[in-house]
């Protein structure tokens, strides 16, 4: 959906490949850990500009800041570290501009990228 949404907007490849898997790390995080056993909603809205596009994931599951997550300690082995946990900082890593709020009983994460080879400005701030 936002792959394809990104592409017919003429982004650039890399920018959609970094795009998509940040939202697939995010969805991966809400099914996985925002509902207790059983079914939740998640909402996915994908909004562009001409130098960025921004991609908003909405639950109402636990609230959960993803922001607060502590950065990974990435200095051991590879066999040295726990097997997972690093979702929420390739997220950070991937994208420009990451968001999260809890309002109205919703956890809303907020991703933007800017195009390659356009700066961020204010544009992307009227998202």
């Amino acid at each position: 959906m936002v792959t394809g949404f990104m592409r017919e907007q003429g982004f650039p490849e890399k920018t959609v490949f970094e795009m998509d898997l940040a939202v697939d790390e995010a969805c991966t995080n809400v099914i996985r850990y925002a509902y207790a056993p059983g079914e939740g909603e998640m909402t996915v809205e994908c909004t562009v500009s001409s130098t960025c596009a921004r991609v908003c994931i909405t639950d109402s599951g636990h609230p959960f800041d993803p922001l607060a997550v502590k950065a990974p300690d990435l200095t051991g082995g590879v066999e040295e570290r726990p097997i997972g946990g690093l979702g929420v900082h390739l997220i950070r890593s991937l994208m420009d501009m990451v968001t999260y709020e809890y309002a109205a009983g919703k956890n809303i994460l907020c991703m933007t990228k800017s195009r390659e080879g356009v700066p961020s400005g204010s544009e992307s701030d009227h998202l």
